[in-house]
């Protein structure tokens, strides 16, 4: 078996969509610290929406709901630490598809 990593960044992109997916699950053996979760607004009119949530054995709580975007902007949705502890999932849902685009950039800290 091998060692898991002791820390690895990562840094993960995903277009949002109307329903309430997972983008990242924390790995066994490791503890995530998210770092940052950001989302812009890529299209040419309108205010978009997004949520995102923290799900924990399937229970899903949101860290932020509807947090509005307006057109060609990004909005910081999580600028402090969160950790996820193995199989803990983040998920992202938008009020429209392809409006949005989101990314997470983490630390993968191995438990020892």
């Amino acid at each position: 078996m091998a060692a898991t990593q002791l820390n690895t960044f990562r840094t993960i992109r995903h277009t949002v969509t109307t329903s309430n997916v997972g983008i990242y699950t924390a790995p066994v053996n490791v503890a995530t610290v998210i770092l940052n979760l950001t989302a812009s607004n890529v299209v040419t009119t309108g205010v978009s929406s997004v949520t995102a949530y923290h799900s924990r054995g399937g229970a899903d709580i949101e860290i932020v709901k509807n947090f509005a975007i307006p057109v060609k902007d990004t909005g910081i949705l999580v600028d402090k630490k969160l950790i996820l502890e193995t199989d803990d999932v983040l998920k992202i849902e938008g009020t429209a598809n392809s409006e949005l685009e989101v990314l997470l950039s983490v630390l993968e800290t191995a438990k020892q």
